[in-house]
This record gives C-alpha cells, sequence and structure tokens, in this order.
C-alpha cells in the first residue's frame, strides 16, 4: 500500500507539472495568436481602403460609358433599342471599315507608316462615340457623333479628332 500511494504522488506530482507546462504553453499560443490576429486584422483593413479606393476610381471611370449612363439607357429604350445594340452597331460599322489595303474611310488622317485602321471604340453617351486608331507608328483619337435615321441606318460625323507626333 505504501509504494501504491508513492506511486500515487509521483502521478499527481507529474500530472501537476503536465497541467502547469500545458498552462504556459497555451499563454505563449495564445499571445502569437493575438499577435497574429492583431497583424491580420490591419492588413484587412488596409485592404477595404484600397477596395474602397479601387470602387472609386472604377465608379468615376464608368461615368462617361453609355452601359452606366441612365439617361442614355432611357434615350435609347424609347428609341427601340438596347444599349448593347447600339454599341455593336457602332463598334461593328467602325470595326468592320478596316481594310488591310486602305485606309479606314470613317478617320479623317491618312496612315503615313501604313493604313490608318480604328483600334478600339467607346460609347460615351447616347450620342457620342470615341474611337482610337493607329496605322502601327502613329495613333490618335476621333471623336465621333452618331445617329440613327427614321429608316434606322447610322450616321457617323467627326467631331474633332487628333494625331499624336512620333516619339
Amino acid at each position: 500500500m505504501k509504494n501504491f500511494s508513492k506511486l500515487f504522488i509521483y502521478f499527481f506530482a507529474l500530472a501537476i507539472l503536465y497541467i502547469i507546462f500545458q498552462q504556459v504553453n497555451a499563454k505563449k499560443k495564445f499571445a502569437t495568436d493575438e499577435l497574429k490576429m492583431e497583424k491580420l486584422k490591419s492588413k484587412v483593413e488596409v485592404l477595404k481602403v484600397e477596395k474602397d479606393s479601387l470602387e472609386n476610381e472604377a465608379l468615376e471611370l464608368s461615368y462617361f460609358d453609355i452601359r452606366f449612363d441612365d439617361y442614355a439607357k432611357e434615350y435609347w429604350e424609347d428609341q427601340g433599342y438596347t444599349v448593347a445594340q447600339i454599341e455593336s452597331l457602332v463598334m461593328d460599322t467602325l470595326i468592320e471599315s478596316n481594310n488591310a489595303e486602305e485606309d479606314n474611310p470613317l478617320v479623317p488622317f491618312v496612315g503615313m507608316e501604313g493604313t490608318m485602321k480604328v483600334d478600339r471604340v467607346k460609347l460615351l453617351n447616347h450620342k457620342w462615340a470615341i474611337a482610337d486608331i493607329t496605322d502601327g507608328v502613329y495613333w490618335g483619337q476621333v471623336l465621333y457623333s452618331y445617329n440613327f435615321s427614321e429608316n434606322k441606318t447610322l450616321s457617323l460625323d467627326v467631331i474633332t479628332s487628333v494625331l499624336y507626333s512620333k516619339r
């Protein structure tokens, strides 16, 4: 019996040491986790600010875009068109006028290093479109006014244009 009580005391002492070790280890782990959480919280705050900034920038960039202009959408819907139809018609007309052998007739410049082509088109609202043009070396932009006649034909008029000098 005496051996049993000594064994019990040893096991009890060992259990207390194990519990103390676990307590100290848990405190260290808790402190480390707290520090990691604080770092992650600060990263989350930085990313939230960056997200808000990017959202504001996206809103600013979409300001002159027919897809986000409710008045322009309403104008074309009253005419019986959707914005997607208008975008497709204007873009297709400008880009399909590109020809491998000749300058695009809808571009007010003659290509100096190749044929002048429409590269990219963006509809700003229900009346204006802007196009990026290039001949492969020189580039510029053209601002168009577009409209549909009563017989549903598209007319494009150049409002202004710019061709940048070669660098």
